[in-house]
């Protein structure tokens, strides 16, 4: 039995914050390697619910296994709104690669709080990954354990662990026990050791070099097709082309599975589908995998979509990864984002200042694709500014997705003096009709009446649209004192 490894954390340095409600905004997820939830936000996982927005908000009662979500909700942390998280099947989920022995975990704060510790737990040889996650899906001690020392991390951290060995998919499960709270953050990474039980001395056949996403369902008439690329660009020899030619067949869990099986007949360069624990490629309905001939000369593989012309599509633009504060160093701030569309795009995002002025300005050609943008902010001033996304497609379409977001200084954190009920977001599900809160802009506002008030509870690190005095759509649910 591999026995558990356990480290004292140290802590370098330190920095003491201004308290501003922390047990509120205590978050954080695993990113390498990417969660469940953290693959949510990327666009790796699909149909995801509420979590691609806030993946590090998986919180839960503390001390699993002895307490911690019910068996079933494991993944969820008993979070009603990111049930999606919980369901569970061997093609439900994107996989890491991974190997028995040392590797690192890497854990993202967005508000960083005291630790007691931090535990890693592995599925069981021989467990069911078609049924949902449970105490007995996983070994009841820990592989890996740190001691938090009840400090506050820095923004990133990473654990060295040494993975025991398995075969195929499995599931490990983080727990990030704060110091101070009942809680708990939970975070479920999907691995796969491929068949040779993670031994990194063993030779492998294949890589994974793309996937193919269950992303929309396609009409009768559309098109998919894969885009090889070798070392020296894309071969077109090596295409494969699916006709749906019924509804039947366009449906987003079934025609990625034809897709596979297409692949798999025509070409000896690829396969396409989930490898079991023996090593086979096999088709899948929903997502599956592409690979590669590890000694070959493909590089990846890309999926696209041919809408039929009786098929056309609404354009829509999606924002992600808007935090919703920045710094100002030196007189400038930068801010990063991602947008994805579903078609054809001209992608235009503009940054407004608090007094309306132009801020910043970036645009790209986004072509049913998602784009990375960082824009610039010169002559920076503190305050509440909006990010306004427009998206026209090349027939004429336009759509628009605003969010807000704050630009803060420095030791511009002490709350001004006034009467007021909490610091926003303080003891969030506390708000209703009348509660007044101080916001990060500095200025007091109270929550609407009935039936308005019910946004003032709507809140998170990364959908921010009714936060007092900075969301886009903040005053439907509040208004302005002073």
């Amino acid at each position: 039995m591999n026995r558990a490894h356990t480290k004292k954390l140290v802590l370098g340095c330190l920095v003491t914050l201004p308290f501003i409600a922390q047990n509120v905004l205590a978050h954080g997820y695993i990113s390498k390697p990417a969660s469940r939830s953290y693959q949510c936000k990327l666009g790796e996982n699909l149909n995801c619910g509420a979590i691609q927005w806030e993946p590090q908000s998986v919180e839960g009662p503390d001390r699993y296994p002895e307490g911690g979500p019910a068996d079933g909700k494991i993944a969820s942390a008993g979070v009603s709104h990111f049930s999606e998280l919980d369901e569970q099947s061997v093609n439900r989920w994107k996989k890491t690669p991974i190997q028995a022995g040392s590797n690192t975990f890497m854990w993202r704060f967005t508000a960083n709080h005291a630790t007691r510790d931090w535990r890693y737990y592995i599925t069981k040889e021989g467990w069911n990954p078609n049924a949902p996650l449970t105490r007995n899906s996983f070994e009841a001690q820990p592989f890996c354990s740190y001691d938090g020392n009840n400090q506050r991390p820095p923004t990133e951290l990473s654990h060295e662990c040494n993975v025991p060995s398995r075969s195929g998919y499995q599931v490990i499960l983080g727990v990030w026990d704060v110091g101070d709270t009942v809680n708990s953050f939970y975070q479920v990474v999907d691995v796969d050791f491929g068949g040779g039980g993670g031994d990194p001395s063993e030779p492998q056949e294949w890589r994974d070099i793309g996937d193919i996403n269950p992303s929309i369902d396609l009409q009768t008439g559309d098109q998919v097709k894969t885009r090889v690329f070798d070392r020296n660009g894309e071969n077109p020899g090596l295409q494969t082309v699916l006709n749906i030619n019924s509804a039947d067949d366009g449906k987003k869990d079934k025609w990625p599975f034809l897709l596979a099986t297409a692949i798999n007949k025509e070409s000896d360069a690829l396969r396409a589908g989930k490898m079991n624990a023996k090593g086979d490629i096999v088709p899948a309905y929903g997502r599956n995998d592409v690979f590669g001939k590890a000694d070959g000369d493909v590089d990846r593989v890309e999926i696209e979509i041919v809408k039929g012309d009786d098929g056309p599509v609404d354009p829509a633009v999606e924002l992600s990864g808007l935090q919703g504060e920045y710094m100002i160093e030196n007189g400038m701030a930068t801010i990063d984002f991602t947008v994805s569309t579903n078609a054809a795009m001209n992608v235009s995002s503009y940054v407004y200042a608090p007094d309306g002025s132009a801020a910043g300005f970036g645009e790209a050609k986004v072509d049913n694709a998602s784009h990375n943008f960082r824009i610039d902010i010169d002559k920076a001033e503190p305050g509440a500014y909006s990010l306004v996304i427009k998206g026209e497609s090349d027939d004429g379409k336009v759509v628009q997705k605003t969010q807000g977001f704050l630009l803060k200084e420095d030791g511009g954190d002490t709350p001004p003096s006034g009467d007021y009920d909490y610091v926003f977001p303080e003891s969030l599900s506390a708000y209703k009709a009348g509660t007044t809160v101080l916001a990060k802009d500095g200025k007091i506002y109270r929550c609407k009446p009935f039936p308005y008030s019910g946004w003032c509870t709507v809140y998170s690190d990364n959908a921010n649209h009714y936060e007092p005095g900075v969301g886009a759509y903040w005053s439907d649910a509040w208004e302005l004192v002073k």
